[in-house]
């Protein structure tokens, strides 16, 4: 263990994080008042450098996709991130900062866990998608030490979904299966994992069916995240072989699979059906490759407008386009036409779009059809601020199929984050903590553009958007009665990523404090 001199106490602004090289070591250096805090210098989440990030009081949030650390203690304070992060020594002595780097400690600690004891409570967990798995470790990281069971139909390692219809479709330059937790640290966590499809529950008994199974198990607490299905249209020719749909690992193994064995003679052409954000990521990764050639088909005339305006919507499509996918637009798709494998996108009242696969992408279906509890029109469950169903106060919904109240008013958010929000808000209530949603609804996508999209914030109206999309780097804010209840940028920005913490526990923030910026 070794001390190192890092810079001159000078050289530090108050609150700016600075990245240093110590020996091997890259390390984040946060200064506050007379006190320096050192940790390791990388977001366990993509290795997004923390140095870009914000410190917002005691923490720093990395400034790509918002997780947040302690800078005391390095501990993990907000998703997606799952590790904590590695903290060192500092010592200030004649206006000069040293740091100590331990030669055993790691950048990316997993957080401090309970395993199993002597309580003899089970919690069942039905689902290992984002709401699922974090609600599960999230036991562990509160000190629960009864049984923890997963129930999953999917693989034994939970999975990133982002990943699906973005780089995991690059081909041979494809990253391996995106998983959420390395199989290798699952067993730290003391999680069993049960494999098969929930079918039905008791709540009188609390007791969970599964198919094909005769013994129901058994739960003090049942925590529901099942997600959603991918939708399907119904039409003429659906069940023709080539046709896709990207929602589960099954599922984008199956879309790569078949554009391989198209493209080992030569280049595919894929229709994508549909103009969210599914689609268009699978457009922009597809289309990247010389052996796909890409068709968008969707039924509006401009993609995302009606979510976020016709300007943003407009620039979308022109990014699209000028990357070589065709677009087809204002149109819709008829039914699919082949000869046991699908060859052609029928268009009502207009020209057929030839194709060698198809990849559906119309949006998802809540999977909330087994559950004995009354559903909204759009397939979700509303729950109270606890996330435990009405009138059953042991069972608990969260991610894609729970209406949840919110300061943005009640909300069913199809959201990667904000399911792991949830799972974690799920998992502390299983305990008794009584918490209720203080974070902001954010995700990001990738697109054709350099750099990410971020949403931040939820507007399902607005009166007027303030800024341009236009350029390298711009910010849109969603006006509302006065305020701003989303901002749309695209690059990382210090001003957009302290919005986000301004709405926690808050919601929409006034028009003075969001930016709305373009072209940077």
């Amino acid at each position: 263990m070794t001390e190192h001199h890092a810079l001159a106490l000078s050289d530090l602004e108050e609150n700016t994080p600075t990245e240093v090289e110590i020996g091997d070591t890259k390390v984040l250096l946060v200064r506050q008042a007379d006190k320096v805090h050192a940790v390791a210098a990388t977001c366990p989440h993509k290795g997004v450098p923390l140095k870009n990030g914000a410190v917002d009081g005691g923490r720093i949030v990395c400034a790509a996709h918002r997780a947040s650390f302690d800078l005391e203690t390095g501990d993990l304070i907000a998703p997606p991130a799952c590790e904590a992060l590695a903290t060192y020594p500092v010592r200030i002595e004649d206006g000069d900062v040293h740091v100590t780097i331990p030669a055993d400690r790691v950048p990316h600690p997993l957080p401090k866990i309970a395993r199993r004891g002597n309580d003899a409570r089970r919690f069942v967990i039905v689902g290992s998608g984002a709401a699922g798995w974090r609600a599960a470790e999230t036991l562990r990281r509160e000190g629960f030490e009864g049984a923890v069971t997963v129930v999953t139909n999917e693989g034994g390692v939970p999975f990133d979904r982002t990943a699906f219809s973005k780089a995991y479709l690059k081909g041979a330059d494809a990253p391996e299966t995106p998983a959420v937790r390395a199989a290798e640290d699952i067993g730290e966590f003391d999680i069993e994992i049960h494999h098969g499809r929930a079918a039905g529950i008791d709540p009188g008994a609390r007791t969970l069916r599964l198919e094909g199974e005769s013994e129901p198990i058994g739960y003090d607490k049942l925590l529901i995240a099942t997600g959603c299905d991918a939708r399907d249209l119904g039409l003429p020719g659906a069940d023709l072989a080539g046709i896709h749909k990207i929602r589960t690992k099954a599922d984008a193994d199956a879309l790569r699979s078949d554009i391989a064995a198209h493209t080992r003679d030569g280049t595919c052409r894929v229709a994508i059906v549909g103009g969210g954000f599914i689609g268009l990521e699978a457009a922009t990764f597809l289309g990247r490759r010389d052996d796909v050639e890409v068709t968008m088909i969707l039924r509006e005339h401009v993609p995302l407008a009606k979510k976020f305006g016709a300007a943003f919507g407009t620039r979308i499509l022109g990014e699209q386009r000028e990357a070589g996918v065709r677009m087809v637009t204002g149109v819709d798709v008829a039914g699919f036409t082949g000869d046991g494998d699908v060859r052609q996108v029928d268009i009502d009242g207009g020209d057929p779009v030839a194709c060698d696969l198809v990849l559906v992408a119309v949006g998802a279906q809540p999977r909330t059809d087994w559950l004995p509890f009354p559903a909204e029109s759009d397939g979700g469950i509303a729950v109270e601020e606890t996330l435990a169903v009405p009138g059953y106060p042991d069972i608990y919904l969260a991610g894609d199929i729970a209406q949840v109240p919110t300061n943005w008013g009640k909300l069913r958010i199809e959201h990667w984050r904000f399911a792991q929000e949830l799972g974690e808000l799920a998992a502390r209530n299983m305990l008794g903590q009584g918490k209720v949603y203080e974070g902001t609804p954010f995700f990001w996508t990738m697109q054709q553009a350099k750099g990410s999209y971020t949403y931040t914030g939820h507007a399902s109206e607005w009166d007027d958007i303030g800024g341009t999309p236009e350029g390298g780097k711009f910010a849109l804010s969603f006006l509302r009665d006065g305020r701003v209840p989303a901002v749309l940028a695209l690059g990382f920005d210090d001003r957009v990523t302290l919005v986000e913490r301004k709405m926690a526990g808050l919601g929409p923030v006034p028009e003075s404090e969001a930016p709305a910026y373009g072209p940077e």
